[in-house]
């Protein structure tokens, strides 16, 4: 009877903890991103995923502007956590040649002070379409995060949020940097965006990506 009860409870705290890991915000943007990559998901890889992260070590850890690394134990996770960010990113661009969004637009100036077309003066086109796909993953990525913090204490739980913020600290310095101290030569950020779209959207070029950019309003001027 004793194993029975024992065996009852670890069959509800595997329920809840599937349960709790598929109301992730980007669970059905995993499942996707593996069905168009043609990788194999199980119960295996979502165990690695849903990996418990260590608890941050210092403030920009806690509130997700840098993440903790993923724990990974062997070469083997640690070529399934490299598969999960790929997938993510070729998504990302066929996210983005589809017109497709994270979550509502209306986030976009909620969070950050202005619409796609405040901002950019321009409502289509590809740089249209490359904006409201990355502002609108990173407005989802920090709901997420600010709801962990008010939870939790901290903005990343799990090695699959050590990915997204890894995807998304990625594709903001590509396509959105930053103004900083060292300027980068237009000729290397050109190439840069090269080797991005080849290794993950090879029918994609620049110009379809920066389709309707105004210079002005481009940080950097790579139509030229």
């Amino acid at each position: 009877m004793r194993r029975i009860i024992s065996l009852v409870v670890l069959l509800m705290l595997w329920g809840y903890a599937a349960a709790e890991e598929r109301d992730h915000p980007f669970f059905g943007e995993l499942q996707e991103a593996y069905k168009n990559s043609k990788l194999t998901y199980n119960t295996r890889i979502e165990a690695l995923l849903f990996r418990k992260l260590l608890k941050p070590t210092n403030e920009l850890e806690r509130v997700g502007q840098i993440s903790q690394q993923p724990k990974a134990t062997t070469k083997a996770e640690e070529q399934i956590l490299d598969d999960v960010s790929d997938a993510l990113t070729r998504q990302f661009f066929s996210t983005v040649r589809a017109g497709g969004k994270y979550c509502p637009v209306d986030e976009i100036k909620r969070q950050f002070g202005q619409t796609p077309e405040e901002r950019l003066g321009i409502s289509s086109g590809g740089y249209y379409r490359l904006f409201v796909a990355y502002w609108t993953l990173k407005a989802k990525l920090r709901m997420y995060q600010q709801r962990n913090i008010s939870n939790q204490g901290y903005a990343n739980l799990y090695n699959l949020d050590a990915v997204l913020s890894s995807l998304e600290s990625g594709l903001a310095g590509a396509f959105f940097p930053t103004s900083g101290p060292t300027k980068i030569p237009e000729s290397k950020h050109r190439q840069g965006i090269q080797d991005i779209l080849r290794s993950y959207a090879p029918n994609m070029t620049i110009r379809e990506l920066y389709e309707g950019a105004d210079p002005q309003k481009v940080p950097w001027p790579i139509l030229k």
